[in-house]
């Protein structure tokens, strides 16, 4: 009941330090709160197939982790680290609802701190597999739930993809362009187009089975809008703190946010508005959707 009430507090000081739109684009990607984005933007972001960035993920536990280890954890006893991490995480996950996708990414977050506090280096497929084993245990139905398969299959082709095509692109350039301007294109165009690509080789034709379009404007979009979200949660949460136990703080802060958060949506409707920037498919059959993951 804290943890509710404080996330509902947490909503109220967002809504007061931000304008609308920007507010409830803050809420859902802080909070996991998605009611109150307004209609017409909600379906630029399907059209554009962003809708991702709004959904909590690992991405939010990374920033998390981070957060919390710069700021709080550098000054701990190692022996406390991991249970104070684990309870942040927990109580992260609590606030922002606790569904398969948040659940899935606070176990995956939670295995890599357990991991590195023993010096053990992360393999993201076994925390995967060991996460989805552990939903299977407690509820075999979640086999089923379109928003667990999206989670996996997002996660599971950035585990097996995005750092090997990094590597093959690297090594593309590195024939026609010198180390170090190899090495800035190679992490820029890996973070925010390849792990993109990597992370829709198992979600897209689940989407496609399910809901017959895709949206093609998405990897355009993505490039654009992507660099700034760590800035969108990294400011948004600062801003939300502040604005709980000091006001005048929380809007200078919420100025700060609204710049990327305008600019996300700004990015967004353009993308929505081109005629070609969604498909309308036949159905897909399962067997098809079964021959395709055999496939890959």
């Amino acid at each position: 009941r804290t943890i509710f009430n404080l996330r509902e507090h947490a909503q109220k000081t967002i809504n007061r330090i931000l304008p609308p739109d920007q507010a409830a684009l803050l809420s859902g990607i802080l909070l996991g709160i998605e009611d109150h984005i307004a209609p017409e933007v909600e379906k630029a972001f399907q059209r554009t197939g962003t809708s991702h960035i709004i959904a909590i993920s690992g991405a939010n536990f990374t920033v998390l982790i981070t957060f919390i280890t710069t700021l709080f954890l550098r000054h701990l006893p190692r022996k406390w680290v991991m249970p104070v991490s684990f309870v942040l995480i927990t109580l992260y996950t609590i606030l922002v609802g606790g569904n398969a996708a948040v659940v899935r990414a606070a176990i995956m977050g939670g295995l890599s701190v357990f991991g590195s506090y023993f010096g053990r280096r992360n393999q993201g497929l076994n925390t995967l597999c060991f996460s989805a084993a552990l939903f299977v245990l407690f509820n075999p139905y979640i086999l089923w739930d379109l928003g667990f398969q999206l989670s996996v299959g997002a996660t599971l082709g950035l585990v097996l993809f995005s750092e090997k095509w990094t590597e093959a692109f690297g090594n593309l350039l590195l024939k026609f362009l010198p180390e170090e301007w190899t090495e800035r294109l190679k992490g820029w165009i890996g973070e925010y187009v390849l792990m993109t690509l990597a992370a829709q080789v198992f979600t897209l034709p689940l989407i496609a089975h399910t809901f017959r379009h895709v949206s093609l404007s998405s990897f355009i979009i993505n490039i654009f809008i992507l660099p700034v979200q760590p800035m969108i949660m990294a400011l948004g949460g600062l801003a939300t703190v502040s604005g709980i136990l000091l006001p005048f703080l929380g809007q200078f802060l919420g100025w700060l946010a609204w710049i990327p958060l305008a600019y996300t949506i700004e990015i967004v409707e353009w993308g929505s508005t081109w005629r070609w920037s969604e498909i309308i498919l036949p159905q897909i059959n399962t067997f098809g959707l079964w021959l395709y993951f055999a496939i890959v």
